[in-house]
């Protein structure tokens, strides 16, 4: 059986061990400095994502003039009752949601819009983008697939970014992740402490043995 280099491991040990104290305070230094930093980043990418849903949901729609020829169905009182639901940015897929409640009717109006008509198979609604009409005096345009797809992915940068501010904003919640992830990788936990314990150890009969 070689003997053990104590030299070469306790080089080794101490190199490892400098690098994860300089590694462990440069990211604790930088978090600490830059947290203001991430929320406001992380804020403006959220802001982007909502004005680009507002964007795609609210374009404008055919206005009309009412004339007594045309076959007209009036809603009333207004458009859409108060109230939106927040959707679920992390699952929704708004494909699913859109109701083309227009569609069998060629002229629509509202008791909003006095004189004026809409052209039913051009309009929607949709209970999971309702949360984002700016303007609920008129309906809303029918959306392609391909802008409902669009109004997913942001739906996703915003639920994304909606995790990160809760985590910035609140480090107790990042720290319950954290015992959660311990808790469920206990024995990967154990053997981390049982690796570093015997780093330990072998430090001290080095030094015991100089």
């Amino acid at each position: 059986m070689e003997p053990v280099n104590f030299s070469a491991t306790n080089r080794h040990l101490k190199i490892m061990c400098s690098w994860l104290t300089l590694a462990f305070f440069t990211a604790t230094a930088a978090c600490g400095a830059s947290v203001e930093e991430q929320i406001a980043a992380v804020k403006a990418q959220k802001d982007a994502a909502v004005a680009s849903v507002q964007q795609i949901v609210n374009q404008p729609v055919t206005h009309l003039k009412q004339t007594p020829d045309m076959s007209v169905s009036v809603y009333s009182p207004g458009w859409f009752h108060e109230g939106a639901t927040t959707p679920d940015f992390d699952n929704v897929d708004v494909r699913k949601t859109q109701e083309l409640t227009y569609q069998a009717q060629p002229y629509v109006t509202s008791d909003l819009n006095p004189g004026e008509v809409f052209v039913g198979n051009e309009l929607e609604f949709n209970s999971m983008t309702k949360y984002f009409y700016t303007d609920r005096t008129l309906p809303k345009k029918k959306l392609t697939g391909a802008e409902m797809l669009q109004i997913n992915d942001l739906y996703r940068v915003i639920g994304r970014c909606n995790k990160e501010l809760d985590e910035l904003q609140n480090p107790e919640s990042q720290l319950t992740k954290i015992h959660a992830v311990i808790a469920a990788h206990k024995f990967v936990a154990a053997g981390v402490a049982a690796a570093l314990l015997i780093l330990f150890i072998l430090l001290r009969v080095r030094r015991a043995a100089t």
